[in-house]
This record gives C-alpha cells, sequence and structure tokens, in this order.
C-alpha cells in the first residue's frame, strides 16, 4: 500500500483523539510560511518543495472536566450563581458556570442557559448582554476553561453578536 501523506496521518491520529470520550483540552495550530523571492513574487521556485506547512497539536489533561452529564442538584443545569459586582464603568454581571456547562454542555445549547441566567437575573435581559454571554458559550469556555466566571458588562455598546466576537466578547 502506498505511503499516506503527512498531514493526513497526522489529521488522521487527531480525529483518533476526538473520535473517543473527550477528557483532555485539545489544542491545534496550523501554521504556514511562504518565503518569496525578489523577482518571483510568492510563487515557488522550480524544485522546491513549496511552502512550509505545519500543525502543532497540544493535547493536554484536564483535571476540571466534569462527568459529561449535568449536575442539577443546585436547581441548575448550566448556571450555578450570579453576582452583580460594581464597576468603575458601569454594573458588571458575574455568571458562574456548572462545570456540566464549563466543559460538556453543547454550545448550541446556549438560549437555554441563558433563560436561566434571566431567571436569575432578570435584568440582564439586554441584547449586547445576550451577545456576550454568548460569546463566552461558544468561545471564551475554550480558549480560557478554568475562568472562574464569565462576565458580562451592562455598560458595553451593543454592537450585535460578529463585532462582540471579534472583540472577544468585550466591545
Amino acid at each position: 500500500m502506498p505511503s499516506m501523506p503527512k498531514h493526513r496521518r497526522t489529521a488522521r491520529r487527531v480525529a483518533a483523539i476526538l473520535a473517543g470520550p473527550v477528557l483532555v483540552l485539545i489544542s491545534v495550530v496550523l501554521t504556514s510560511s511562504v518565503v518569496a523571492q525578489a523577482a518571483q513574487g510568492p510563487a515557488a521556485r522550480p524544485g522546491s518543495t513549496g511552502p512550509d506547512h505545519a500543525a502543532h497539536v497540544s493535547v493536554v489533561p484536564h483535571a476540571g472536566l466534569s462527568s459529561g452529564h449535568p449536575d442539577t442538584s443546585t436547581g441548575s443545569e448550566y448556571i450555578e450563581r450570579t453576582e452583580w459586582i460594581p464597576d468603575p464603568q458601569g454594573r458588571r454581571l458575574a455568571i458562574y458556570p456548572t462545570s456540566y456547562a464549563r466543559y460538556d454542555a453543547p454550545a448550541s445549547r446556549w438560549p437555554d442557559a441563558w433563560a436561566e441566567v434571566i431567571e436569575l437575573e432578570p435584568d440582564a435581559d439586554r441584547p449586547h448582554m445576550r451577545d456576550q454571554f454568548r460569546c463566552h458559550v461558544e468561545f471564551a469556555r475554550i480558549s480560557e476553561p478554568d475562568k472562574p466566571s464569565w462576565n458580562l458588562e451592562l455598560w458595553r455598546p451593543d454592537v450585535g453578536y460578529f463585532a462582540t466576537v471579534l472583540a472577544r466578547c468585550n466591545p
């Protein structure tokens, strides 16, 4: 059987890791470098192997992962508690997610989690607060899984969800 290209072997290894029970955090960084020749632009010289591509994968055991099932002993599937914190620019709502919400809940369930926030803190029911929360569920919990709380600032502008994501949840 012919040898499989290296990038396909790597992709299959990563897929095999992801296929089993996920008890680790996986970080994948893809890099590419193209050496431009002075008069030739970005095209590779004849006989060269072309651009260098690399994928760096880090697999890190994570002690904070939950059992994969919601713990409803607190009466809430997604939100353990909330707390309004004074801020020089206005009020900030600290949301403390359950382990299930932090590590295992599908991101597509963010509307259910938001409903729990609104049940606990009706004053938070504003479009820009919802956008910050959704951004935390879909992105921030992955990049900072052990951050104690997800903080939503009442004073931040309502710029829409996409702009909130581009501002790393803090427009």
